[in-house]
């Protein structure tokens, strides 16, 4: 069962060190981040944006429905990528209410539904579709942790034990971010509260990689999940 942890990351530039923190420690083993062709369109003002959204248009499949659920309308993307795309919509600034414009225009034109829920208070079981930008990560299973290498998670397990399936891998999935999120998610720069990531996996484990991440990510608070934690996640790297 996914259980949520909220970050505190309102300003660009924590959500950035969140994301990039995410990725980067000794216990992922696979990210996989991917932005919707709408996003390429949207900012098209930006170089690799631009060329991106013209390949896509150059090699699109006469098959392919713009408004439908065909995964080729999402291409992988890097974090850094990832975190221009937050940048462009979210900075405020005058270049980023043009492009949140042109996402509603996209959106319109191809007849896509906008969407009436709150920013980030969508139902987690039904997220907003489409989807714009995908963060998904999954970490090592317990069976692939090295007794030195992943000390703290596993000192974390033994002082907490509980129930696990060791072979299975910890998933783990970022805020829905949809054109509510996008367009109207972060006024001013701020987001109005701190974003949920979602995981599996026991919890003293998630917790203890979280609270890595967290201090990774210079974030001034711990995460805060079904139980508050001090575990500083001292082996990241």
């Amino acid at each position: 069962m996914m259980l949520a942890w909220s970050f505190a990351a309102r300003m660009i530039d924590e959500v950035a060190g969140l994301v990039r923190a995410m990725g980067k420690h000794r216990y992922v083993r696979e990210i996989d981040h991917r932005l919707h062709f709408a996003v390429d369109r949207a900012l098209d003002d930006l170089p690799g944006f631009a060329e991106k959204s013209r390949a896509f248009e150059r090699e699109r499949p006469s098959d392919l429905a713009l408004a439908s659920r065909d995964p080729r309308l999402w291409r992988s993307a890097d974090v850094e990528e990832i975190v221009a795309v937050l940048t462009a919509f979210w900075a405020p600034d005058e270049a980023a209410q043009a492009r949140r414009e042109r996402l509603v225009a996209i959106f319109e034109e191809l007849g896509l539904p906008v969407g009436e829920h709150e920013p980030f208070e969508s139902d987690p079981e039904t997220p907003p579709f489409p989807e714009l930008v995908l963060l998904d990560w999954v970490f090592k299973a317990i069976d692939e942790l090295d007794g030195e290498r992943h000390a703290g998670a596993l000192a974390a397990l033994e002082a907490e034990p509980v129930e696990v399936a060791p072979s299975e891998p910890v998933y783990v999935e970022g805020p829905s971010l949809g054109i509510v999120e996008l367009v109207d998610g972060a006024p001013h720069g701020i987001l109005p509260s701190d974003p949920l990531v979602w995981a599996d996996g026991p919890l003293p484990y998630v917790r203890y990689v979280f609270a890595g991440v967290s201090r990774a990510a210079k974030l001034a608070e711990p995460p805060v999940g079904p139980e508050e934690s001090d575990d500083e996640g001292d082996d990241f790297a």
